[in-house]
């Protein structure tokens, strides 16, 4: 079974280009080239949602497939040591940025940049109000991300032992986080609690439960007559997906909406996620070039860096009036709006190919220490 699964790639291209184009529209008010796609912009921030059923996906599929294999388990040194170096520098640089052009000031609720800075590099941040979204409001998503990779030994002993009642029990949990939090605060800190990690383990559950079946049944699946059926899934789930936007998107103008209109809903983001990505994996290889092709490829690779800096970047645009307008709101100007647009991605993605080239794949090509090579042990 392939290592390098370029699906996956794909459907991390598609998530980072959905959160861009949903920032860049937040300040620009862009619409839709066409009527009809109006809520993809809108509801981009579903991309986040991706990006988590990746990591679910991703970090348990070498366990699974070790696992399915009978052979040694990746030990959790190099796990560990492998997120830091992916995770750390890049996320380090970006803080640096952030307070260096004058961000992070922008962004400030009550707070000193020691507690915006201790608070970050632990990724524990979003865990008080004032913190939540300070320096660069993306960086929340990095604390639920790292916290899960906290946990996962303990969520590992469990699904390794029982899949599905593990992943049953992480659905019920965020099920009833979400609606304990919307009960107790909705109009206070139920948005802020709802972007924690218990609000999102059911995504990440599916991810781990889409890596079991592909390992499990991927294989023959692809390698018989019924991968023509895959392309069905696979559609299945896009079409899934684009209900579940436009249902979303019908609730726009009501409070909160973003986070209450997912209560009872967000575990199924996950599934049509799962079931895109089994059915594109398990598809015959003509039909992967729908995901795993160049442009979304190479949108894959700088993905972390185009994410942390693509709001940052555009923000800073706009109070620089880059581009040029008249007047004190360009809102309402269509050459503007599209303009901005068009430059808001071109810079934001040269800047992360840029970082990503230059500062982050170097490092992740730097040996492992010794002291984590060596040392002995699999995980159990």
């Amino acid at each position: 079974m392939k290592d390098r699964l370029g699906v996956l790639d794909g459907m991390r291209g598609v998530a980072v280009l959905l959160v861009l184009w949903y920032h860049v529209w937040e300040i620009s008010w862009l619409q839709a080239p066409w009527h009809w796609l109006e809520f993809v912009p809108e509801t981009g921030f579903i991309g986040v949602h991706l990006f988590f059923f990746l990591s679910g996906f991703v970090i348990s599929y070498p366990f699974l497939r070790a696992q399915a294999a009978d052979q040694p388990l990746p030990t959790w040194r190099h796990f560990y040591w492998r997120r830091f170096m992916k995770i750390m520098p890049s996320y380090v640089l970006s803080i640096v940025v952030a307070y260096a052009i004058g961000y992070a000031a922008t962004v400030r609720w009550g707070t000193t940049p020691l507690q915006e800075i201790v608070t970050h590099l632990l990724f524990i941040h979003t865990w008080w109000q004032n913190t939540y979204g300070s320096i660069n409001g993306v960086l929340w998503t990095l604390a639920v991300e790292v916290e899960f990779y906290a946990i996962f030994p303990l969520v590992w002993f469990f699904f390794r032992r029982a899949p599905w009642i593990t992943a049953g029990v992480m659905i019920a949990i965020a099920l009833a986080w979400r609606a304990f939090t919307a009960h107790c605060c909705f109009t206070t800190t139920f948005t802020m609690y709802s972007e924690n990690l218990p609000g999102y383990i059911d995504i990440f559950a599916t991810g781990m439960i889409c890596a079991l079946l592909f390992v499990r049944t991927g294989h023959r699946v692809r390698a018989s007559r019924f991968n023509l059926a895959s392309i069905a899934i696979a559609l299945a789930g896009w079409v899934a997906l684009a209900i579940l936007l436009q249902n979303i998107y019908g609730y726009r103008l009501h409070p909160n909406w973003e986070e209450a209109g997912q209560i009872w809903t967000r575990a199924l983001y996950g599934l049509s996620f799962a079931a895109i990505a089994y059915g594109s994996l398990c598809a015959p290889r003509w039909f992967e070039i729908v995901l795993a092709n160049p442009p979304l490829r190479f949108l894959a690779i700088i993905s972390y860096n185009l994410y942390l800096y693509h709001q940052m970047i555009a923000r800073e645009m706009l109070h620089w009036r880059l581009p040029p307008y008249h007047g004190t709101d360009p809102h309402f100007d269509p050459n503007w709006q599209l303009s901005f647009t068009v430059l808001a991605f071109a810079v934001t993605i040269a800047e992360a190919a840029l970082v990503t080239y230059l500062f982050e794949r170097p490092l992740l090509r730097a040996p492992e220490p010794r002291l984590i090579k060596e040392a002995g042990g699999h995980t159990t």
